[in-house]
């Protein structure tokens, strides 16, 4: 999740990233105190994860045959009722296929229409959501759904749509996905939780109370909070907003909630870049999520790392992404002209200056040791950004997503599927990675892509 305020710099957005998770919560703050302190929770051991998947296979083929014999039927009762035993230990892997195969995203076109309380918009060439049923992790053909409250125009809510489906593009449609947008008006905020109670109801994932709580201004990044953020931030003339990944994998969904999506507004002059950037960094969260199984939140928290690698990774990526789809023309520039310049190396030489003034605050804090709540001022992001900049420069643009990802449901801890994947430990990368900030700007922005 990315929270975030523009800093009135001329020709630079700053962003300074406060209390900010990528985890997955019903709501929200269980998640990002769960990320933002590992979880102690103990490790289930590679063996009993390779049998869960295991026995879930062999259930999930006895189940496909089309005609079985009797003791076929009744071995496959025996190994569906020992893959509910495992079940209650070990959570379930990627379950059900799409019933839609997938589909390389070749448009980012999206149709939009004001429906009773909101707006609603969908991908023009995927599939209808309702129309599948999507298994954890699978890549799928159905669109994701963008809920956008009133006070928002149906342009700005199409142009969100645009962007979380160039970043669909980039890195595989890992479905379902719902993405709420808030506005600044008070009633339109109440339709839209109103809006999405009825879904969570109607599909038996919380209670109204429950929701309405949620939602409300006691709870934690809900609705209520996000419409804050943007109305305080129109009020004060001072750009800034969040964005997050809020869950859920209970639900089976990789839900994200923003506020008001200030760069594609006229209230500032903040480049509309930003918000493509934010869009993607938040769908990338997705992508990692999507790569892990389980549902216990301790160890999806022990494989997502420590916040400099997840958050890193995903601001890292949605910059080469937000950089290379400008190129092509992926990227819609909308809310460009005139406004804040927003390049790629200038961005990242930013945030490198903005942790040479944060070292001089926090003093002898160490990557490695920075939380949520202990980053810094963003240097966590900031210097986890070029982190990923010096993997990716050192062991190839592509391994992050080839290599390291697909293997965090074969290993107990993000710190195995590191070492797999780099050959060295994450402790003593970070020394190497400590000798690199020791060389001046142009030497460390030599190895960004050019």
């Amino acid at each position: 999740m990315s929270n975030f305020f523009w800093v009135l710099v001329p020709l630079v957005a700053l962003l300074a990233v406060v209390a900010c998770s990528s985890g997955e919560s019903d709501s929200s703050v269980a998640e990002v105190a769960a990320s933002t302190q590992t979880a102690a929770a103990t490790q289930t051991a590679a063996a009993t994860q390779t049998a869960a998947a295991t026995q879930t296979a062999v259930a999930t083929q006895t189940a496909a045959s089309t005609q079985t014999a009797a003791a076929t039927q009744t071995a496959a009762t025996q190994t569906a009722a020992a893959t509910q035993t495992a079940a209650a230990t070990q959570v379930a892997t990627a379950m059900a296929i799409p019933a839609a195969p997938p589909i390389d995203l070749t448009s980012i076109n999206a149709v939009c229409e004001n429906r009773d309380g909101y707006i609603y918009c969908t991908s023009s060439v995927l599939a209808a959501p309702s129309e599948v049923t999507i298994g954890w992790g699978e890549l799928s053909g159905v669109s994701p759904e963008v809920f956008c409250a009133t006070d928002i125009t149906t342009q700005v809510c199409e142009w969100m749509t645009r962007g979380l489906l160039a970043a669909i593009s980039r890195w595989g449609n890992y479905a379902p996905v719902e993405y709420w947008v808030l506005g600044t008006d008070y009633e339109a905020y109440e339709n839209l939780t109103a809006e999405n109670c009825a879904r969570r109801i109607a599909r038996g994932q919380m209670r109204q109370v429950d929701c309405d709580r949620k939602h409300g201004p006691d709870g934690n990044h809900g609705f209520y909070s996000y419409w804050e953020l943007g109305s305080d931030s129109v009020a004060s003339g001072r750009p800034g907003g969040s964005a997050g990944l809020n869950g859920d994998r209970q639900w089976g969904i990789h839900f994200f909630t923003s506020s008001l999506p200030v760069a594609l507004t006229d209230y500032f002059e903040v480049n509309g870049l930003n918000e493509q950037k934010t869009l993607h960094h938040e769908y990338f969260h997705g992508v990692q999520h999507a790569h892990i199984y389980t549902k216990d939140r301790s160890q999806r928290d022990k494989l997502l790392g420590p916040v400099w690698f997840n958050e890193g990774a995903a601001e890292y990526m949605a910059h080469v992404a937000v950089k290379e789809g400008r190129a092509s023309g992926l990227i819609d520039m909308v809310k460009t002209e005139g406004r804040w310049s927003f390049e790629f190396e200038e961005e990242m030489q930013q945030k490198m200056r903005s942790w040479e003034r944060n070292s001089l605050t926090c003093p002898g804090l160490k990557l490695k040791d920075m939380t949520y709540q202990n980053s810094c001022n963003n240097s966590s992001y900031d210097l986890g950004t070029w982190a990923h900049a010096y993997l990716a420069n050192k062991y190839g643009a592509t391994v992050l997503l080839d290599t390291y990802y697909p293997m965090l449901n074969d290993v107990s801890s993000w710190e195995e599927a590191f070492v797999a994947t780099y050959g060295l430990s994450s402790n003593d990368f970070l020394a190497e990675f400590d000798t690199f900030l020791g060389l001046s700007l142009s030497e460390q922005s030599e190895i960004l892509p050019k």
